[in-house]
């Protein structure tokens, strides 16, 4: 099965009101084919409540980085993950 590197920073925990866990940075499972959308709603579905606040924030306060580019929120149930990927959960900044 392919491996993902996710990494979470502490601003998004922080931003969520979320107890980040270990250093923020894991390697995750993903079936063939799965998408970036479709990974965040298994990982919701398998362990509760950290990834499912996660989940209902992305778009609204967190970005997605997937290989270094910003994934448009219209394009994340497309984004097919492979082996190697590195998706970051940024928080969304706001202001001038």
């Amino acid at each position: 099965m392919p491996l993902v590197k996710v990494k979470l920073t502490r601003w998004v925990c922080q931003n969520l009101n979320l107890t980040p866990t270990g250093s923020g940075e894991m390697c995750v499972s993903v079936p063939d084919g799965e998408s970036l959308l479709g990974m965040v709603e298994r990982l919701a579905a398998e362990g509760g409540g950290f990834w499912t606040t996660v989940l209902g924030e992305i778009g609204a306060s967190i970005l997605v980085v997937l290989n270094g580019s910003l994934v448009d929120p219209h394009e994340r149930p497309q984004a097919l993950l492979k082996d190697g990927d590195e998706v970051l959960f940024l928080p969304m900044f706001d202001g001038g």
